[in-house]
This record gives structure tokens, sequence and C-alpha cells, in this order.
């Protein structure tokens, strides 16, 4: 889900209403009202934060993507399907869910309505008074919204068009970052917009693109070995972090521009925020490579050479060394 600069500009809350749920009793707190009064501003910056999220979409017959159908087709059910939810989202009981409320909006920029769904935990504040006499009183606050990154447990903003393929999901899921809980993926009955395997092999095809583009400004050692510089890569990490590979990968060379044209690939495949398992099997080291120095010598190297050509840069120019059991002259 992309929105540009002027739909964020122009986002306002519509409707919103939140529920308590995952408290110790047996059914959520439900609410008939709740006004966002002053306070419209921080929950759009907290629905915001879900766009550098991963991407979804809705699986066949999801009772949550019916519900939000509702909402979006009779403004009267707004209420009504935000309690179904928070009954849905309360029976699903887990020791590591703690308390707090889940909070639906409706969000409206131009043509475009979008849902937020987000849960936010129960955390303990204390804010304090200052008197006249330049005393301070600590006050106690039990349950309260912040910005703190952990109490914005889960959220997922989701935008409903035409086609259930077509539906668009992004969802921040603080305990497993790089993928969603079954807890929230069974509330949302959702699934991954692309695999692992596709996105490991998207992240490659990029970094070939960005690399070609900016091979001037390179050194060799990139240049020369991406494909074989981004297996070794994939290969030492877990998972995909764009902040952490991008840093890994090009290092002191990774320049603003560099980078600028990494987000904005990143961004054209749908993949802007996400977070995934590499699929190491996804890439392979061994490519076919071909050289051509700058005095015309071109060199060919089958896939199945690849060992037997080795590059070295020096202050002095590259260093070529090929190692052979037989030279033959053509």
């Amino acid at each position: 889900m992309q929105l540009s600069e002027e739909e964020i500009e122009n986002l306002s809350i519509d409707k919103f209403i939140f529920h308590v749920v995952h408290h110790r009793n047996d059914e959520p707190i439900l609410l008939d009202e709740t006004p966002i009064g002053e306070f419209e501003d921080f929950f759009l910056e907290r629905a915001m934060e879900t766009l550098r999220g991963n991407r979804f979409t809705f699986a066949d017959g999801s009772i949550t993507r019916t519900l939000l159908r509702q909402v979006l087709d009779d403004e009267s059910q707004f209420v009504p399907v935000s309690k179904t939810l928070a009954q849905t989202f309360h029976a699903g009981r887990d020791k590591r869910i703690k308390p707090g409320v889940m909070i639906l909006m409706t969000l409206v920029t131009g043509q475009r309505k979008l849902l937020s769904v987000l849960k936010y935990d129960h955390e303990e504040a204390v804010t304090y008074d200052i008197t006249d006499d330049a005393k301070a009183i600590l006050k106690a606050i039990a349950n309260s919204f912040t910005k703190s990154a952990d109490a914005l447990q889960k959220s997922a903003l989701i935008e409903l068009v035409d086609g259930d393929d077509d539906d668009n999901i992004v969802v921040v899921d603080k305990t497993v970052r790089h993928e969603i809980t079954d807890f929230f993926r069974g509330f949302l009955a959702c699934k991954r917009l692309f695999d692992d395997k596709q996105m490991t092999q998207a992240v490659e095809e990029l970094v070939v693109e960005v690399v070609k583009k900016h091979q001037s400004d390179l050194p060799n050692d990139i240049t020369q070995n991406v494909r074989d510089r981004y297996y070794d890569t994939v290969q030492k990490r877990d998972k995909f972090d764009a902040a952490e590979f991008f840093a890994e990968f090009f290092g002191a060379h990774g320049s603003a521009a560099v980078r600028a044209s990494f987000d904005k690939g990143l961004a054209k495949k749908g993949m802007e925020g996400e977070v995934f398992k590499f699929d190491k099997g996804a890439v392979k080291k061994q490519r076919p490579q071909k050289y051509k120095t700058a005095e015309g010598v071109k060199i060919d190297v089958p896939e199945q050479a690849s060992d037997t050509v080795k590059t070295k840069t020096t202050e002095a120019g590259t260093v070529i060394t090929i190692t052979t059991s037989r030279l033959t002259n053509l």
C-alpha cells in the first residue's frame, strides 16, 4: 500500500472507537462511543506507522474482511462490527498477550477510504504537576496510550478494493517483526502477499540494478562480485531489514544517492518496509561472469570455473588471477 505525500497530508479519521480486551474477564469490555476529541493527530501518527510494515492480503472466506466490508457499505454498522471484532480478538486466549484495547478506525483521504485496526497494550505511566510553591505532585496512570514502540503491539492498515486479491493490507506485529503471529494471522484471516523466496530473489534483482546504476561510484569489489556478495550476505543473515542489509552490503560506499535508489526500488517492487526471513536456497553463489578491462581484454568465466578466477583491487589497479591445469593457445 502506498500513499502519496498529498494523501498522507490530507488523511483524517472519520470514525473511531476502542474496546478493552485481554483483561482477566471472559468477555471484553464493549463501549458504545469513545470520542477522539483533540487526539486525532496522535492516533493518525500511530496508524501511519503501520505503512512501514509487511504486505498481506486476505485469505479466501475471511470473516474479518466480510465484517470490514459491512462498515464501508453501511456506516451504521461501524460500532456493531467493532464489537464483533473485539469479541473475536478477545476470544483468542494467549498468556503472552497483555491487557489493552483494540481500536478500530476508518480513515479518509481524497477518494480513498482505509481501515485501521490497532492493539494497544495497557501501560503504567507516572505523570506530575508542578504547584505554585514549586512542588511536584506525582500521579500514577494505569491505563494510558503512549508513543512507546512496545505499547503499540499489533497494527493493520487495510484498503478494500474490488476483487479479494486486490486488497491492500499492511501489518506490523511487534511480537515477530519479520512475520506475523499465528494469533493475529488468525484474527485477520490473511496471508503474506509475497513469500520469502520471492522477496529474497526480488532484493537480489534490486541490488544488481542499483549497483549497475551507480557502478562508476562503487569499488570493483562490489561491481565485479555483486551476485556473489549478495549470496554471502544472505547466508550470513537470517532476515532482511532494509537499513541493516544496506549497511552491510554497501558499507562505507552506501552514499545517500545509492540509498535513495535502493529505497525507491523497494517501493517500486511493493516491498517498502518489508522485514522477512531470507530463503537461503533461493540464491546461488556461482554465476557466469564476464569482464572487460580498460585495455580491451575480455574474459568470459563459465559458471563451473568461477572458483578459478580471483580479482583483487590494489592502488595500482585490479589484479586478475586465473588458476588453470592447462592453458591452450587459440
